[in-house]
């Protein structure tokens, strides 16, 4: 009994780690899968690769991982085109040269973030609603919109230098989020 619940625990614990949304959240998930694998090596007489298991496994990968996450700083992006019903390479293709990788390019060089894009045909309130991402890129209509906040310093360098960053500017409006907000109430 005590075989088959510490083999659920585990593949369990697998399962929610990588789905898990919050990094931190996966590393801890992480540390208590590597304790109840050296729980399951004690179980099958293996004293030595548990202990090795809890000193590696909880003890210095976990160490290691919060050192990488504190180090790499995730800004996030998502490119929404209302005309388009799903994505496909052809779209994504044909956009990426004139918005998403001068922004990619300019938060990597300029602010040293990790620029993680993210394209979707999900409806654009719902994204706005949700409050997850640092920019909403929208295209709609022939014109682009970049959603961001007043108290972003990223997204505020962005707009400030998008005669830098972009080739054409003329068809690009920036919208504050927190302001449009304000003014709906």
């Amino acid at each position: 009994m005590y075989e088959i619940i510490l083999l659920i625990s585990l593949v369990i614990l697998a399962f929610v780690s990588v789905q898990a949304e919050n990094l931190m959240r996966t590393v801890i998930y992480l540390e208590v899968f590597s304790l109840l694998m050296a729980l399951a090596f004690l179980y099958y007489n293996a004293p030595d690769v548990a202990l090795a298991e809890t000193a590696i496994g909880v003890g210095l990968s976990t160490i290691i991982y919060l050192v990488a996450i504190k180090k790499v700083r995730v800004y996030d992006l998502v490119y929404i085109h209302e005309g388009i019903e799903h994505f496909d390479d052809s779209e994504i293709r044909a956009i990426q040269n004139t918005i998403v990788r001068p922004l990619e390019k300019f938060i990597e060089e300029t602010v040293e973030l990790e620029p993680q894009v993210t394209y979707t045909d999900q409806d654009v309130q719902a994204l706005l609603d949700k409050d997850k991402h640092d920019i909403i890129i929208v295209n709609k209509e022939d014109l682009i919109y970049l959603y961001g906040y007043t108290n972003d310093q990223v997204f505020q360098d962005i707009v400030g230098n998008m005669y830098d960053i972009l080739e054409s500017i003329d068809d690009i409006r920036v919208v504050y989020r927190d302001q449009e907000v304000a003014t709906n109430e």
